[in-house]
């Protein structure tokens, strides 16, 4: 993962709630947008001042600028729409952005920089980092191809009917971007946390914002973690996640299909199954790409 971009009427609430809950830290202001981050990167998440909710990009760091070129020259090769060769935000070297099917904006970018200190002082249970995201789409096997052709993500899972599919990125865990069957929109971005205790005290804090968990704790079948999740104040799901499975050996590993009807078990291996409204929170992509012109993110904080 790399960063997500958000447009929203009131980015210093939706920072300060990632501040209080999550424990990310501000790192920086320009321009209507403020930056967060969890670890040395510059950003992770940023939120943008506009008269409406939505995603601006979905950000993946490639290893090098050659693997960013050769992005661009199979978003171009598959007929997709690249909207700019220019990183959307800060500390970005070199990106392209494109859009993939049913509006899906995705930024393929350079290693943001690593100009944060490590070790910070604030609320919350402070995560090493941003883990994945999980998009809802009415066809998955339409974005698949894009992500393992275009992309170079590996499938890890999948339910029999491809109404979920989980894609791993060159770190190995099981997922680093996940979709399944809704109208299209982000449905939620996750963090890694040290341990249990973090998601109790995040449950906690909730309750003392005078709101609850979505879903959780539980642990899913499909990438193995232990997870919890709430709705930030801009309808987007927020997922807490501890102990991830890693798959270490590409050549021995066969991707797992997952019976949806036999029980809760692939979603949820303690048993407790989603609740009705757990699908319906997200966000949508924006319907006219944000650029970098002015009143558009700056090149630098």
């Amino acid at each position: 993962m790399g960063h997500v971009t958000f447009g929203t009427p009131d980015p210093e609430r939706s920072a300060q709630d990632l501040v209080d809950l999550v424990g990310l830290r501000v790192s920086g202001r320009h321009d209507r947008t403020v930056f967060l981050t969890s670890n040395e990167r510059l950003y992770e998440i940023a939120f943008r001042q506009d008269t409406e909710r939505y995603v601006a990009t979905v950000g993946l760091e490639a290893m090098d600028a050659h693997a960013v070129d050769e992005v661009y020259r199979r978003a171009i090769s598959d007929g997709l729409e690249v909207i700019d060769d220019r990183p959307l935000g800060p500390a970005i070297e070199h990106a392209v952005r494109f859009k993939a099917p049913f509006g899906l904006i995705i930024e393929v970018h350079t290693p943001v920089k690593r100009s944060e200190a490590a070790r910070y002082i604030g609320p919350g249970s402070r995560p090493p980092r941003i883990e994945h995201v999980n998009f809802k789409v009415p066809d998955v096997l339409a974005v698949r191809d894009v992500f393992t052709n275009v992309l170079g993500l590996k499938l890890s899972d999948r339910t029999t009917g491809d109404e979920f599919n989980w894609f791993r990125a060159h770190d190995g865990y099981h997922h680093t971007v996940a979709v399944f069957r809704g109208e299209p929109a982000l449905h939620h971005y996750a963090f890694d946390f040290h341990s249990l205790q973090d998601l109790a005290r995040i449950a906690d804090s909730l309750v003392l914002k005078d709101r609850t968990l979505l879903w959780g704790p539980g642990r899913h079948g499909a990438g193995g973690n232990v997870f919890q999740y709430y709705v930030d104040p801009n309808n987007c799901v927020v997922e807490m996640s501890v102990g991830m499975d890693r798959i270490y050996d590409d050549a021995l590993y066969q991707a797992r299909d997952w019976e949806m009807m036999a029980s809760h078990r692939w979603i949820n291996l303690w048993g407790s199954a989603p609740p009705n409204n757990f699908s319906e929170p997200g966000v949508a992509f924006a319907s006219t790409p944000i650029d970098l012109k002015p009143g558009g993110i700056p090149p630098s904080v």
